[in-house]
């Protein structure tokens, strides 16, 4: 379970030009972009936008290939930060940002639709009883 606190960073570990082609982002986060030689400026890079990184985080990383995102994950295991993971590179980082916020949708969809039957299902039996007390009124009034 995720501390109160905790934040989903997404972070871009190429250059700042292969940054420039096109970053990821998602339902939950736009990846920042620390080349991954500074990555231990991790924490002066998101206070300068506003957000103090806490060692606890969610923190993502991906690159082109998924070599240096490999070598900034384990810098940053290193400076004693306990949730980071390597999504590899563009592509299948991509794809895996994609699934994720697939499965975080069609679950809120599941999540709809289970309330939905449970809601429905005790409309059912409300009539169920209503049309079952007006039959035993009807039947009531023949005699």
């Amino acid at each position: 379970m995720n501390p109160p606190h905790s934040q989903k960073l997404l972070i871009d570990v190429r250059s700042p030009a292969e940054f420039a082609t096109g970053a990821l982002a998602n339902d939950l986060y736009s990846a920042v972009n620390i080349e991954f030689q500074t990555i231990d400026q991790l924490p002066e890079v998101y206070q300068g936008l506003g957000v103090d990184v806490h060692k606890d985080d969610d923190i993502t990383l991906y690159c082109r290939s998924g070599r240096r995102s490999n070598i900034a994950l384990q810098t940053l295991r290193e400076l004693g930060y306990t949730r980071v993971r390597d999504i590899g590179g563009l592509d299948e980082a991509r794809a895996l940002l994609k699934k994720e916020e697939y499965g975080r949708v069609s679950g809120a969809e599941e999540e709809i639709s289970r309330v939905r039957a449970q809601k429905n299902e005790g409309k059912k039996e409300t009539l169920t009883k209503s049309f079952g007390d007006l039959l035993n009124g009807l039947k009531g009034s023949d005699t």
